[in-house]
């Protein structure tokens, strides 16, 4: 026999047994459903992490820091410590050596300040301040809901987050007038903009030593997560307010700390991957240069590992919805050999090979596989729609996720399970005596 008759044959001996089939089949989409809805609902909750993670910022993004944690203020350290120290160092070099790493896109120094404070008109804001280097803030993932990033040849310019336009006030009215008040509309495109260090400023106790600086706003960032928050410039002209700070606060307070702030040595840096999948490899290579490193990758396997278990457990009971359908298949192509042993004897008396009758009954086991997965398929996505529902009205992580790939591996993962179970039936009917057979009633 060919292989269309043997496909013609299968579905005719189906269709004889329609309920039986049904009943089957009806197994196989329970179990392939149960199995794909379990599944899409761990994809679903990776992914919601995912999203969630990607809020706070660029999931290739690597955080890196000096080796030693007071590397700008504090005491005198010994020698040793400061030839470790040294060594480890983010300096201008520093920044080329991570840009000549493999995968690494980008590459900046960083710097962050508190103590500044923005004028627009005249109302003023405080701001968390973020000095990088201008060339690379567009590579870096940051994207400008108005305006522009920062971009190269930029000296004094600045992108704030649109969150910091709700922290301007009028620093000529008392404390709790401010805070009962509400947010000035602030122009941030077309109000002359100063930057200070003078947290007075604009009221009778404002240090008249201390010149403000005039800047300009070129774009905005999106509200939300910590960028939201923040104000960014180029690093250098960070630095310049921050030494110009330090030398001010070690005239007027004697502070000799102050002081040590090194020129060209940053607090961190950031690093970029062209890949998701290659930033732990980059950042083992910058643990191996002595240097710390941290990426929100982290964060995310470690989400991901805390719902490890509960995601096998959804597996688990996914599979076993399905090994129950593979046993109803069994059981119905047994069936269908007691029903079918006189037919089974005839076939082979008529010249029938035993290759052909074993590929008979796994193409009926096959399309019972075929036919289950498929509508189970069917039925997970309906699921999969109502679990989504549910989750979004509950405020719950257990969302369902069923890519492409998912849908496939399972339509021939129900098909396999199909034929796996049907395999035995098969050989037995193979192992049948021909004249035995024909005498069956």
């Amino acid at each position: 026999m060919n292989i269309s008759d043997v496909i013609k044959m299968a579905l005719r001996n189906l269709w004889k047994r329609k309920l039986r089939t049904f009943l089957t089949i009806l197994g196989v989409i329970i179990g392939t459903a149960s199995i794909v809805v379990m599944v899409s609902i761990g994809i679903g909750m990776n992914e919601s992490f995912q999203k969630q993670v990607e809020e706070w910022g660029s999931l290739q993004v690597i955080n890196v820091y000096a080796a030693g944690s007071n590397r700008y203020y504090g005491e005198e350290e010994s020698s040793n410590e400061k030839d470790k120290k040294k060594a480890t160092e983010i300096t201008a070099s520093t920044i080329e050596e991570f840009k000549k790493i493999p995968h690494v896109e980008a590459a900046t120094p960083v710097m962050n300040e508190y103590n500044i404070y923005f004028v627009a008109g005249k109302y003023i804001a405080d701001a968390s301040v973020q000095g990088i280097d201008p060339a690379s803030m567009e590579a870096m993932g940051y994207k400008a809901e108005e305006g522009r990033v920062l971009q190269e040849g930029d000296s004094k310019t600045l992108v704030f987050g649109a969150d910091v336009l709700n922290n301007f006030y009028n620093p000529k009215l008392s404390w709790r007038m401010r805070y009962d008040s509400p947010s000035p509309e602030v122009d941030i495109f077309n109000d002359k903009v100063m930057i200070t260090t003078d947290w007075n400023y604009g009221t009778k106790n404002a240090d008249k030593t201390l010149k403000p600086i005039k800047a300009e706003v070129v774009g905005t960032l999106s509200s939300g997560g910590s960028d939201g928050y923040s104000v960014f410039m180029p690093i250098k002209e960070l630095e310049k307010i921050k030494i110009e700070q330090a030398e001010y606060e070690a005239k007027k307070y004697n502070d000799r700390n102050a002081k040590k702030i090194k020129k060209g040595v940053y607090e961190n840096a950031m690093v970029k991957v062209d890949s998701m999948d290659k930033v732990k490899e980059v950042q083992e290579e910058i643990k191996n240069m002595g240097f710390q490193a941290s990426s929100l990758t982290d964060q995310l396997e470690t989400m991901k590992e805390t719902t490890k278990m509960l995601r096998m457990m959804l597996g688990a009971i996914g599979a076993i919805s399905l090994i129950v359908a593979a046993i109803g298949i069994t059981n119905t192509m047994v069936m269908a050999i007691y029903e079918r042993t006189r037919e089974i004897g005839v076939m082979k008396v008529i010249g029938a090979s035993l290759s052909d009758i074993k590929k008979l009954f796994l193409t009926e086991a096959a399309f019972i596989g075929f036919a289950g997965g498929l509508a189970g398929i069917l039925v997970s996505l309906g699921a999969s729609k109502i679990v989504n529902i549910f989750a979004i009205k509950t405020n719950s992580n257990m969302l369902s996720s069923i890519p492409v790939w998912l849908c496939g591996a399972s339509l021939v993962f129900a098909t396999l399970i199909g034929i796996a179970a049907g395999y035995l039936p098969a050989k037995r009917a193979m192992k049948l005596s021909a004249l035995s057979a024909i005498k069956t009633e």
